[in-house]
């Protein structure tokens, strides 16, 4: 064997080592894929429960389904699953930054993903019935460990006001919270078990960003008096859902069937008064729909642009900007505005 052969083979050898480590199914690299998640019917049951539950009310039951769409994220994956997923058009590789941002754990996402979960579940509820007319309540819904509110609230806690500003929405707690730095005190007026309480809380630091207040309780919203509201959509986080959620809420609560016996996708976040907001992975979420045979897909306005880079078949792609846009869309869909 002469010199320059030696010499090729001996800077080859790391380089095929590295090729086969990174090759090998035992071990990750640090990219994730997207790709269209599951459908999950909020008008129907969910692992067996039914997914959104009015108690109290007197529901019209409904021929179609509300289809609330979700992206499905895979990682620890080698570098020929990526390689794999790079060349299929249904999924998106990304760095693992973009799902467990640095610095937080996967325990980490997970967690703030189901306060977002739940505080869009709340939204849900105050958009629809404001939507309705109907008053409401805010309530504790989870009380995040190690937060300013640990030990001080407690899970079912009705929230009535926050430095004597009557708490009418999940919103108004949000908006008093943000305008706060860590360290300063709010007094919260709650009722607990029937009976009034004032408890003085002092704010802590935003898990994402510690120059803004926190107080850590997931919030949810229910009708005053008998009627009670109740979500079983286990196993999804993120606020997306909130606009799908809000239409299931607004069906049960009123008569006839929104839906009209249609099969009806969608997406969008919602706050407590019924602003649509835009969301990620949309052409993910409209291949879903289309594969599931909706008829329409609810697209927020700030996501048409994108929405119109998917292929949706024979699907219309609605134009909404709040739950009234959504409601009446579906009232009469010939003529509602579209992204095309």
């Amino acid at each position: 064997m002469n010199r320059r052969t030696r010499t090729l083979l001996v800077g080859a050898a790391p380089i095929l080592a590295l090729a086969a480590v990174l090759s090998s199914p035992q071990i990750a690299v640090p990219f994730a894929a997207e790709g269209p998640g599951p459908l999950f019917d909020v008008l129907g049951d969910i692992d067996g429960k039914e997914a959104v539950v009015v108690a109290g009310g007197d529901p019209d039951p409904s021929a179609g389904e509300l289809n609330m769409t979700t992206v499905a994220v895979a990682h620890k994956l080698s570098l020929a699953q990526v390689m794999g997923m790079w060349a299929d058009p249904d999924q998106k590789v990304v760095p693992i930054e973009a799902v467990f941002p640095p610095g937080l754990s996967q325990d980490d996402v997970k967690e703030r993903n189901a306060l977002m979960f739940t505080e869009s579940e709340a939204n849900a509820t105050a958009s629809a019935l404001r939507q309705l007319g109907l008053p409401i309540e805010v309530t504790v819904a989870l009380v995040t460990k190690g937060s300013a509110a640990e030990g001080k609230l407690e899970k079912g806690d009705v929230l009535a006001a926050i430095d004597g500003d009557d708490i009418d929405r999940p919103e108004t707690l949000q908006r008093t919270v943000a305008g706060h730095a860590p360290g300063d005190r709010v007094t919260l007026d709650v009722v607990r078990g029937g009976e009034k309480k004032q408890i003085e809380v002092e704010l802590g630091a935003n898990p994402d960003d510690d120059k803004r207040a926190f107080l850590g309780v997931g919030m949810a919203a229910q009708p005053k008096g008998d009627v009670k509201v109740q979500y079983n959509v286990s196993g999804v986080g993120g606020p997306s859902a909130g606009l799908m959620l809000s239409l299931a809420v607004v069906d049960k609560l009123s008569p006839g069937d929104l839906t009209e016996g249609r099969t009806i996708a969608g997406t969008g976040t919602i706050d407590g008064v019924g602003v649509v907001g835009p969301i990620g992975g949309i052409t993910h979420k409209i291949s879903a729909a289309r594969e599931g045979g909706a008829e329409f897909f609810l697209v927020p306005g700030a996501n048409c642009a994108e929405a119109r880079t998917a292929e949706a078949g024979d699907m219309k792609l609605i134009k909404v900007g709040s739950l009234g846009d959504a409601v009446k869309a579906l009232d009469d869909p010939g003529a509602a505005p579209t992204c095309g």
